[in-house]
């Protein structure tokens, strides 16, 4: 270990130089007057003579301190040499590694560089644009690690805006980790476009269960890519918002309970039917009142069903559940008998219908195969988190691959607790701050 010169300044940090200096062998020295260099001079490069020791140079670095690094002169020719300076590289990697992280951080939950740098104020003065060159360099010098033996995939699309230019993120998410596969920008989404994107990405060799939104022009690309290796689901989930917004907005109790009736094909629904089916005969007789009366009436009895819905949902969400999906036979049972009745439906909901008979087999593969996923929720909330709604029209496209990058880094729990705080960098320095 290199040998400690001990002075009254410096010993009380003889622990903490020990520690800094520990890679080094006991050929080296740090003085008392707080040189480091070796003790026995070195043999010169250039001829091989014994060089002497030849005072200093100072290593500084604002704000932080500076300290001494040993110089050695050649009798013979003439050759000056420096000492190694590796240990004052490190305490600065160390520092400005922890104020990188803690800015990469801030960025991380959407705060811009000139709030980050006000902050930075407070802790080591930084500028923006230094900021910015910190973190952008963390990030493309970080990878993201690669997702093993994928079986079940979220298949999604996110049309930010970059300034005035319409940009496409396409994104596959692994359903059993929940880490992200690929998430990259694009200039279009047409199909040359996807199809590259996932062979890339996805080994189109194996066999691979896909969910993804009901545009049907998937299947073709997917056809392309997999061959007759590939499942394809569509998303349960935004078959129910379709079915929503096949009806008007204000609705009678009736056209509700057929609503619940359709979102009931996949999903247990029947506490909500059988709330509005005791409504039903109740609305028939107030719609032979005055049309005030009915329209009083029916604003009431709808604040209580959805009343009730939020309770079930609350519920719900304290229990930790999730709405109950229905076993394959009880959806094709609810599915034939509403297409039974669907002569007396409004066309959007005959429309509907006939669309889920068209796709059913792309609705129903979750049931034959195990454990897989029926709706794409996972990679709408990875959406919802990764680049809000707002933060789409805001961002410049070095800005939105940022946000990717970022929110992908920590679905793989990449940034974990720290190691050393901020503070203990900087104790790290202490011994060198009155170095002159």
């Amino acid at each position: 270990m290199t040998e400690m010169q001990l002075s009254l300044i410096n010993f009380p940090y003889r622990e903490m130089l020990s520690n800094i200096f520990q890679d080094y062998s006991n050929d080296f020295e740090f003085t008392a007057s707080g040189i480091f260099r070796k003790i026995v001079p070195p043999l010169c490069p250039e001829c091989g003579h014994p060089m002497s020791h030849n005072g200093f140079n100072t290593c500084k670095k604002g704000l932080l301190g500076g300290t001494k690094v040993g110089k050695y002169l050649c009798g013979a020719c003439g050759k000056s040499t420096e000492e190694d300076r590796d240990f004052w590289i490190k305490l600065k990697a160390d520092f400005f590694g922890i104020v990188t992280e803690i800015c990469t951080r801030l960025r991380l939950n959407h705060v811009s560089y000139e709030v980050i740098e006000s902050i930075m104020g407070y802790l080591y003065p930084r500028d923006k644009d230094t900021i910015r060159n910190m973190v952008q360099c963390a990030i493309e010098e970080t990878e993201v690690p690669s997702v093993k033996n994928i079986q079940f995939v979220h298949y999604d699309e996110q049309h930010p805006k970059a300034g005035r230019n319409q940009k496409y993120r396409l994104t596959l998410l692994d359903s059993v980790t929940r880490q992200v596969i690929a998430d990259e920008l694009f200039d279009s989404k047409d199909a040359d476009t996807i199809e590259g994107f996932l062979r890339r990405n996805l080994d189109t060799q194996k066999q691979i269960f896909i969910v993804t939104d009901l545009y049907r022009g998937y299947s073709n690309v997917f056809k392309r890519v997999f061959g007759n290796k590939v499942i394809h689901q569509f998303c349960l989930l935004h078959l129910n918002k379709l079915i929503v917004n096949d009806f008007p907005r204000k609705t009678s109790i009736e056209q509700e309970l057929l609503k619940y009736k359709m979102l009931n094909i996949f999903f247990n629904r029947e506490l909500e039917i059988e709330f509005l089916s005791t409504l039903i005969e109740e609305e028939k007789m107030m719609r032979q009142r005055s049309n005030k009366e009915y329209k009083s009436w029916i604003a009431e009895a709808k604040h209580l069903f959805y009343d009730f819905v939020r309770r079930l949902e609350l519920r719900r969400r304290r229990e930790s559940k999730n709405l109950e999906l229905r076993t394959y036979h009880e959806a094709l049972n609810n599915f034939k008998i509403l297409k039974m009745q669907s002569d007396s439906f409004m066309i959007s909901v005959r429309r509907r219908l006939a669309k889920i008979e068209e796709l059913w087999p792309n609705l129903t593969a979750f049931y034959f195969t195990d454990n897989a996923p029926a709706t794409n929720n996972p990679i709408e909330n990875y959406y919802s988190t990764s680049l809000k709604t707002h933060r789409k029209k805001q961002l410049e496209e070095l800005g939105i691959k940022e946000q990717i990058k970022l929110s992908a880094l920590k679905r793989a729990g990449v940034f974990g607790r720290p190691q050393k705080s901020l503070l203990n960098a900087f104790f790290m320095f202490i011994p060198f701050l009155d170095t002159g």
